[in-house]
């Protein structure tokens, strides 16, 4: 258990430098892969640009039967979906993360909105935001830029004004 948890460190540590081929060798020579182990590879492709490998390794982890994806899988994934557009696999991923009643959890529900927002379904992303627990910035800031990136900047400015009439911090 000892070697998983500093080969969980080292994966973590080697993304977070830049150097993901260090990271996956790091990876692949761990003996026993729990679900942090994949989701440290997974978080570290998608935070190094490389969403396409993040999803292909994603599929190995729906593979490998005995380990299920947790809040952290999801937060990592979902972003990789949204990166390359693949609403079809992020909506499939969004049944998933209704079924194991993660939806309400801000960050995961956060990686919804911005999914659908990227792909172009706002109305699924305001649906969602309308749903989320608005205690802080972090959905309000996928929201509003979702609309900026679809050209709706006066709904993102009204978004922002919402957010300010809350009192929300802006950093959380």
């Amino acid at each position: 258990m000892e070697d998983v948890v500093i080969g969980n460190t080292v994966m973590d540590m080697y993304a977070k430098l830049g150097t993901i081929d260090s990271s996956c060798k790091v990876f692949e020579e761990v003996p026993y892969k729990d679900v942090i182990s994949w989701n440290s590879i997974i978080t570290g492709y998608a935070q190094n640009g490389l969403a396409s490998e993040a999803i292909e390794v994603y599929c190995m982890m729906e593979e490998s039967e005995d380990k299920t994806p947790n809040q952290g899988t999801w937060v990592s994934i979902l972003p990789a979906y949204a990166h390359v557009g693949a609403l079809q696999e992020g909506m499939k991923a969004h049944g998933r993360v209704l079924k194991r009643g993660l939806h309400l959890d801000v960050n995961v529900s956060t990686c919804l909105i911005d999914l659908y927002g990227k792909c172009g379904r706002l109305e699924d992303a305001m649906s969602l935001f309308d749903e989320v627990p608005r205690t802080s910035s972090v959905p309000w800031n996928a929201v509003i830029s979702c609309h900026s990136i679809h050209g709706h900047g006066d709904t993102s400015l009204q978004l922002f004004r919402d957010m300010l009439f809350r009192k929300l911090p802006l950093r959380t």
